[in-house]
């Protein structure tokens, strides 16, 4: 298990990946749960070299994909704000009655619209990526995606600093020319219109 240290090293990069993947606070944990995957499921060939280096792309991908889960449970829990379960106990006598209809009735009232106008429009954003050229895309999801630059970038994979300038350009051209209205609607907070 000396591979673990190898990549536990490289510790606070990786929670600053979980962190820019839109796990927050939790990305420590995160992080740990990546781990505990690469325990269980992979051999350490495929994420370290001959040389005892990082394969940073695999690891980015591991995190990825444990942020998307984390995603998937925290999104399927209603949350309901303490002010409007006090206002109902205030107007009911006995918080013991409270049933599951009361809570689906309660959650109505969260203020998560925006947070799911976001995923949403992360979502169509995502969605529209899929339609891009293989290249094109993985540029542009690891520059979303990870906290390296356009030069650490260049650095990682050897292409050319400019060569992914320019990628990421049209890209970027590319989402505002299709999502400028969205956009609008979100900032607006007209969010039904997503």
């Amino acid at each position: 298990m000396n591979w673990l240290r190898t990549l536990a090293k490289h510790h606070k990069e990786w929670v600053e990946v979980a962190k820019t993947l839109g796990a927050d606070h939790y990305a420590e944990d995160v992080v740990q749960e990546a781990y505990l995957k690469l325990v269980h499921y992979n051999q350490p060939q495929k994420f370290i070299n001959d040389k005892n280096e990082i394969h940073r792309g695999y690891m980015f991908f591991v995190i990825r994909s444990v942020v998307s889960d984390f995603r998937r449970i925290k999104n399927k829990i209603k949350k309901v704000p303490i002010k409007t379960i006090i206002k109902w106990a205030e107007t009911n006598d006995d918080l013991n009655v409270l049933t599951v209809d009361d809570m689906t009735r309660l959650s109505s009232f969260t203020n998560h619209d925006e947070e799911e106008a976001f995923w949403k429009l992360c979502a169509k954003m995502d969605k529209e990526l899929e339609n891009w050229s293989w290249y094109d895309k993985k540029i542009f999801e690891i520059y979303r995606d990870t906290p390296l630059s356009i030069r650490g970038m260049a650095k990682e994979t050897d292409i050319s600093w400019v060569n992914i300038f320019h990628t990421l350009k049209r890209g970027k051209i590319k989402m505002k020319e299709k999502f400028k209205e969205d956009y609008e609607d979100f900032k607006n907070k007209d969010y039904d219109l997503l």
